[in-house]
């Protein structure tokens, strides 16, 4: 038997050739080792990648911290600006009224515009800045131009914001508030989505950018000019006549629907011809190139309306509108279904009314202006020229007066100057109990105190605070309703009824035209306060009434060019109260009124004046605009510079 160790081979293994094959030494194996240094060959290749993705892991951490801690700055600035600043939306909060002007009505509308776009920029940086933290390139998700998860928790978190904000979360009303910060948003993520990827990626970002805007604006521009037409559509208004209006006011005001009681109910039937005429009387209070008509059919009816549109300075196109739907009540609840509407050259597909209906319904039925309009109508039936609304007692939102022609009640520091200023009136009285003061007495004492007071204070709100004592004393008490609680709370009812025995040219009913003029046209603009005059001479125009007064509608027109003058600006307003308190001249202010023609009835107004508007009655408003123009009170002098 052999022995282990003559198992053992004596020197290295041999080759088939008898060459030895030397067995691995410390050289070897260190000379080995080197080869895996940086600077040789494989090994350095696979050292430098493992150190790229340490970096770029570096770099991913780094940039998700930043995009964190970005997006809770964001989200908190997004908290504060609901809670403390508002949700920038006042550019909604136009009163109805102030739109009934087509010049204000489109800058409404391009403010509007431009609120909506600020709306979308806000939202922008939140989806990037999620992209940024949540985010990674790698994987499936480089098949998505817009990163999937990031660009669903922005989303998520668009959503809560927009529930802080608008305090409720109510279908389909609250959507359409989340579309802008939604599409604000997805463009957000996919700037985030094109960041993360690198350079060359942003920078084919850029003519991306470029193109898409480019095609926006085309987009936007295509659609207005094929918004607009060159004529306006082919109808005619429908004639507004003094009768016309006295019936619609009788009618209405018979059915008021504040004044039933809460278990009672009124049906109101108006014909396609009646609600033609107040749509006429309405747009006539604003621009004159403005008409609509409505159309009636059963269980459908159809609007046109056309309004002018200035396009530089003498240019003048025409938006036309046609819209044909329906409403009506389903379980109690008022439902609008929109099946055509055209806009100029633009024709709405029916799948986008479909979608447009359910929100229209929603706005009717939530916002707080035709809330309780809606709430309180038990049916509608829309029959061939003419509808029938059956309805209960409404109750007015608080605040609905303001809604409709703007705040009802002046600033606090207006406030205040009249008050002092109903004070320094009633003190007149004081004075000389028995008798009346004059109309300039009164103007002199009221513009005095304004000149005195606005060594300090600012002109303009002092003689408005004037105007608006005169109005509540002089004119009629009711004003107050407008501007807040001015006179005194202790009994002063004999003061007020010797202040309006005073006499203008020896007629208090001017006085009181005048003042109550003035006043409202500071509460809102002389097209109101005008309009409210004529329809008081119209309404007397009616059998029994006193009739129709040129000689009150210059009174009225007086007033309202008097206040517009005292309260243009500071330079105006200082140069009222010192002619005025250097001493009033009733010839500065009213024209002789006495030759006009008053006590029409209102058959002789149709018949011999051609009505409202007519040939002969639009010579007599001439007349009154060219006694005004002679006042020295009224004329414009240029500041000097």
């Amino acid at each position: 038997m052999l022995h282990t160790n003559q198992l053992r081979p004596e020197g290295p293994p041999k080759t088939k050739t008898g060459r030895s094959v030397q067995a691995p030494t410390d050289e070897l194996v260190e000379r080995s080792a080197n080869s895996f240094h940086p600077d040789s060959g494989v090994g350095s290749g696979r050292t430098r990648g493992e150190k790229a993705m340490k970096s770029e892991g570096a770099t991913c951490r780094c940039r998700k911290h930043i995009g964190w801690v970005m997006l809770v700055m964001y989200l908190s600035f997004f908290i504060y600006r609901a809670l403390f600043l508002g949700d920038g939306s006042g550019v909604l909060d136009v009163p109805v009224w102030e739109l009934q002007d087509s010049h204000r009505l489109l800058t409404w509308f391009r403010e509007l515009v431009l609120a909506s776009l600020r709306e979308f920029a806000f939202f922008i940086p939140l989806g990037f800045v999620v992209v940024l933290a949540c985010a990674h390139d790698s994987g499936w998700f480089r098949r998505f131009p817009i990163h999937p998860v990031a660009l669903l928790f922005a989303s998520i978190l668009a959503i809560l914001v927009c529930i802080v904000k608008i305090g409720s979360f109510r279908y389909p009303l609250a959507i359409v508030g989340l579309i802008l910060p939604l599409l604000g948003c997805i463009f957000g993520a996919w700037i985030g989505t094109t960041w993360i990827r690198g350079w060359r990626a942003r920078l084919l970002f850029l003519p991306k950018m470029a193109a898409l805007s480019l095609l926006a604006a085309l987009c936007a521009g295509a659609f207005l000019w094929l918004s607009v037409e060159t004529t306006p559509m082919a109808f005619e208004a429908a004639r507004v006549t003094s009768a016309e209006k006295r019936r619609l006011v009788r009618l209405i005001r018979n059915k008021s629907p504040r004044k039933l009681r809460d278990d009672e109910i009124h049906t109101l039937r108006l014909t396609d011809h009646d609600i033609n005429v107040l749509l006429s009387w309405g747009l006539s209070l604003g621009s004159a190139d403005r008409k609509a008509k409505v159309g009636l059919a059963r269980n459908c009816a159809s609007l046109c309306a056309s309004m002018g549109v200035k396009l530089g300075k003498r240019r003048t196109r025409y938006l036309n509108l046609e819209i044909d739907g329906n409403l009506e009540i389903k379980d109690g609840i008022p439902s609008l279904d929109v099946y055509h509407c055209r806009l100029g050259s633009v024709k709405a597909p029916r799948w986008f009314l479909r979608l447009l209906s359910p929100i229209a319904t929603s706005v009717l039925n939530d916002y707080r202006l035709s809330k309780p309009f809606m709430e309180a109508i038990q049916a509608i039936s829309v029959e061939p020229e003419a509808i029938e609304v059956t309805y209960g007692k409404v109750d007015m939102p608080e605040g609905f007066r303001e809604d409709i022609f703007g705040p009802a009640s002046a600033s606090q520091e207006v406030l205040a100057s009249t008050r002092e200023q109903v004070d320094n009136l009633l003190a007149i009285v004081d004075e000389s109990p028995d008798t009346p003061p004059s109309f300039g007495t009164c103007f002199e004492r009221v513009f005095t105190l304004a000149r005195e007071r606005s060594v300090e204070r600012d002109p303009v709100i002092e003689n408005r605070a004037g105007i608006f004592a005169l109005g509540a004393l002089l004119g009629h008490h009711r004003v107050q309703e407008f501007i807040g609680p001015v006179l005194p709370d202790r009994d002063v009812g004999a003061a007020r009824w010797i202040l309006r025995r005073v006499t203008l040219r020896g007629r208090s009913d001017w006085t009181k035209h005048f003042c109550v003029s003035a006043a409202l046209t500071l509460l809102s603009d002389d097209i109101m306060s005008d309009a409210a005059g004529l329809l008081k001479e119209e309404l007397d125009a009616d059998i029994g009434g006193s009739g129709f007064s040129f000689a009150d509608l210059l009174a009225d027109r007086a007033g309202t060019t008097f206040a517009a003058r005292a309260t243009r600006d500071e330079t105006a307003a200082r140069e009222m109260q010192k002619r005025i308190a250097g001493g009033f001249r009733v010839e500065e202010f009213f024209p002789p009124a006495a030759d006009l023609p008053e006590g029409i009835a209102d058959a002789e107004l149709e018949l011999r004046y051609g009505g409202v508007g007519g040939q002969d009655y639009l010579r007599l408003i001439d007349e009154i605009e060219r006694r005004l123009a002679t006042c020295a009170a009224y004329r414009y002098r240029q500041p000097q510079q």
